[in-house]
């Protein structure tokens, strides 16, 4: 099944390994290098994504400031997310990200993919 998928990833190689995975498993990727792009690619991506894939760790707007006003938006707070990070504190601040999935740099392929698409 072909999903739309935002990927909100500040690292150039990642976000790149990331989209050009999800595109070979045959999904559509929009990709953003920080919160505000991702925010920004929210309000013209159509169809809306399926998930957002969400890195914490960013400059000019984090993933935590990205999935605030994510959620504060009608239209876009039923998007599911799937939070992609190294922060050691990951597991203290699942309670503020409400998110679908965590997982921890690096990512494993075969669990992103099931985060992703399920």
């Amino acid at each position: 099944m072909n999903r739309h998928i935002l990927v909100v990833e500040d690292d150039f190689y990642i976000r790149d390994a990331l989209r050009e995975l999800l595109e070979e498993e045959g999904h559509t990727v929009v990709c953003a290098e920080n919160g505000a792009h991702g925010l920004a690619a929210l309000e013209t991506m159509r169809p809306c994504p399926d998930v957002i894939l969400l890195d914490l760790m960013m400059p000019v707007k984090d993933g935590f400031q990205f999935r605030t006003e994510q959620r504060a938006d009608a239209r876009f707070a039923h998007i599911p997310v799937v939070v992609m990070s190294a922060d050691p504190h990951l597991d203290s601040r699942r309670d503020l990200l409400a998110a679908r999935a965590y997982l921890r740099k690096p990512v494993d392929i075969v669990q992103l993919l099931a985060a992703a698409v399920t």
